[in-house]
């Protein structure tokens, strides 16, 4: 994705924004679709505009949201995981595309407070399960040994933005990379709240990636 000897070319088109570019984009056969979001609301957080919604729903591409201006190669990229195949889509995407920078798998889990109070036998047993249902997943993802073993993976308790959130200002993350539902060719990816939120409220570029339909039977 860093390669200086990338052929540009320039295209004018007429219409909606986000039609002409995904019309552009399966024309040329592109492998990525880039684009910003330029406002704040009142409280800081990113504006995500319906032109840009309307592409990451449509793109059958990753759509990659720079928000910062670029000062180097991706460095430090996190990929966010609920176990699910979205999820795994993104991490295999993020491995492949970015193979020399450190890559962390990050997962948050919440229960109420009142379940695990004074009681560590229920506390002991969700640590397990989060530590299968984690083991279970790499093996479902199919990752090769060579890029399993890069994997810096944090298991962290709380709200999943704020998690998120806290380990890009913690880590100084360049990238998270977010997967999103597509449950076959003919459907538009969902866009969902928690997928929202974090595109919102990150400061680092995100790369939304698509699963692919395939991917539903495999993961």
């Amino acid at each position: 994705m860093a390669d200086p000897d990338i052929p540009v070319e320039t295209r004018l088109a007429t219409g909606a924004v986000s039609q002409a570019v995904l019309e552009a984009s399966t024309a040329c056969g592109a492998d990525l679709i880039v684009t910003g979001i330029s406002r704040h609301d009142d409280i800081g957080d990113f504006l995500i505009g319906t032109t840009v919604e309307r592409m990451i729903r449509h793109a059958h591409a990753p759509v990659l949201i720079v928000k910062e201006k670029t000062q180097h190669h991706y460095r430090r990229v996190l990929v966010a995981t609920d176990f699910s195949g979205c999820s795994a889509q993104a991490l295999r995407t993020a491995m492949a595309a970015f193979p020399a920078a450190e890559i962390t798998l990050v997962h948050a889990y919440h229960v109420p407070l009142e379940a695990l109070r004074g009681r560590e036998g229920p506390a002991a047993a969700l640590q397990a399960r989060i530590a299968y249902d984690l083991d279970a997943f790499l093996d479902r993802t199919d990752l090769p040994a060579d890029a399993r073993d890069r994997l810096d993976i944090n298991v962290d308790y709380g709200e999943v933005c704020e998690v998120v959130r806290n380990h890009v200002k913690l880590s100084e993350t360049d990238l998270a990379v977010i997967g999103t539902h597509g449950r076959s060719a003919l459907t538009v990816a969902v866009l969902g709240s928690t997928a929202r939120a974090l595109l919102s409220r990150l400061d680092c570029d995100v790369l939304l990636v698509r699963q692919q339909p395939q991917a539903d039977a495999a993961v």
